[in-house]
């Protein structure tokens, strides 16, 4: 009996102990990922951009999940050294945004390496990346090729109340998707006559900003794209398509 007592004491002891132990452990709340903040006083030059594209790599954007910077076996997707030189910038920006367009393999690996892993679209959520987010990392992958890669301006970073096109269009060939699209069956625009089934984008365009209208036609702030846009348009299209609309907003202030 006297032997038994030990023994429970002894336990007792320990898990007392353990218990000390466990409470004495800061917790650490389990939070989103916070936004990166763009102070645009400290965004001097493209090197500034990619040191923050780097945090967002390693932190908010959780690509260090999967993808590792060399060659590496045990990564569930390819790895991004060099692919600055090897990608231009507007693909790089869809496989972002629309990593299922295109089955990527690595043919540094003998046989080719396929990736079984699918990843999700950086800019909608859980992860939901914004403009100026998704800017930052793809200067810092363009710089893993070196800094002559690196084509992201500080001057394309902006205060996001004001929003971004992230990759420039051309007014006159977003014209022709606005057409081909089928947005002219529904919906008028800065007196060009379109069908009236929609309401006329001019107040629209002129009311809200350039992410709103990027956001409203991607779906990332909608419960799905608007048309099925995000499927339907290549990423320079829908550039051309967001040029075409904003230019009206430049053209009232003309005005």
């Amino acid at each position: 009996m006297h032997y038994f007592l030990k023994i429970v004491l002894f336990v007792a002891l320990v898990l007392l102990f353990f218990t000390y132990i466990g409470y004495s452990v800061p917790s650490v709340p389990s939070l989103p990922p916070e936004e990166e903040k763009f102070d645009l006083a400290l965004i001097k030059t493209k090197n500034d951009l990619v040191q923050i594209g780097q945090k967002i790599f390693f932190g908010k954007g959780q690509c260090a999940l999967c993808h590792s910077i060399g060659p590496s076996e045990t990564a569930r997707c390819p790895y991004l050294e060099g692919v600055g030189a090897k990608l231009s910038r507007e693909f790089i920006y869809e496989s972002l945004t629309k990593p299922q367009a295109y089955i990527y393999m690595q043919y540094e690996f003998s046989p080719a390496k396929s990736f079984a892993a699918k990843m999700p679209a950086i800019n909608k959520p859980p992860i939901g990346l914004n403009e100026n987010e998704l800017l930052a990392v793809i200067a810092f992958l363009q710089s893993l090729a070196g800094p002559e890669y690196v084509t992201v301006e500080p001057s394309e970073i902006v205060q996001p109340a004001r929003g971004l096109i992230a990759v420039t269009g051309n007014v006159e060939a977003g014209r022709t998707v606005f057409k081909q699209a089928g947005c002219v069956k529904c919906h008028g625009i800065g007196g060009e006559k379109g069908g009236t089934q929609g309401p006329d984008l001019f107040p629209i365009v002129n009311r809200q900003d350039e992410l709103y209208l990027r956001g409203v036609l991607q779906g990332t702030n909608a419960s799905r794209a608007h048309q099925g846009f995000d499927q339907r348009l290549t990423v320079r299209e829908f550039n051309d398509l967001m040029a075409y609309l904003v230019h009206f907003k430049a053209m009232s202030k003309s005005l």
